[in-house]
């Protein structure tokens, strides 16, 4: 499904429900909905439900990682992966597989604190692995050109920004683009947004306009007070 006819269908639902969103910005809806979806595949990741239909494709080019961020691990070859945010749950971070783009090479998960003995490991040390530190992924023991890249597949939390990094992003037709999620999960996800506890839900609107509505009063006050100061010295 298009990302714009979801932001078509949760604007309806806000419709129908009588929220105060429905004149909010495509923007504005669109994060609800990748707010919504990130709660759900958090959910679902933590019953340990697949959730592969919510997952994207991102290529990647590597970067030589700075000593400052991991300091150095032996003289193995560590490559840096910047990416779009991901989605974290109760177990960890929504990343799936890391491997090569062609998909013939998928590369083996470690974790930071492992570093120091599985490039000691008589069989597997020099094999390629990667492991996730403060929100980027390392690389070990893989050989990169300068025009190659490196594959992840995960759960991101604003989908759209997969589109830009893989360069199908249309500018001037911002939501004419698959969203990675089910039919199924659209409902589910309409509710969460419609809910009122995500970040743009209603009572964010409401706490704004009761604001707007203070000012507004305080403003007509002090403008009442002028009038009669001014009416008095004419007097």
């Amino acid at each position: 499904m298009k990302a714009k006819e979801l932001i078509y269908n949760l604007r309806t639902n806000l419709a129908s429900a009588g929220s105060e969103l429905t004149d909010a910005t495509d923007q504005h809806i669109m994060y609800m909905l990748d707010e919504a979806r990130a709660k759900l595949a958090a959910q679902k990741m933590d019953a340990k439900v697949n959730i592969v239909q919510m997952s994207q494709v991102v290529d990647v080019k590597p970067i030589k990682a700075p000593k400052s961020d991991i300091g150095q691990i032996g003289s193995a070859n560590v490559l840096k992966l910047v990416l779009p945010d991901l989605i974290s749950y109760s177990n960890g971070i929504g990343v799936f597989t890391v491997g090569s783009t062609d998909g013939e090479e998928s590369y083996t998960e470690i974790s930071y604190s492992q570093l120091r003995t599985v490039l000691f490991r008589k069989y597997t040390s020099n094999s390629p692995k990667w492991f996730m530190l403060e929100g980027s992924i390392y690389v070990l023991n893989t050989e990169i050109s300068g025009i190659q890249k490196v594959r992840v597949r995960g759960i991101f939390d604003e989908p759209y920004k997969v589109e830009i990094a893989m360069g199908r992003y249309k500018y001037l037709d911002p939501f004419n683009w698959e969203y990675p999620m089910t039919f199924k999960d659209a409902d589910t996800i309409y509710k969460l947004a419609i809910a009122g506890d995500m970040g743009w839900g209603d009572s964010a609107m409401q706490a704004i306009k009761s604001a707007e509505s203070k000012q507004k009063n305080k403003n007509q006050l002090l403008n009442t007070l002028q009038g009669l100061g001014q009416q008095n010295q004419a007097e």
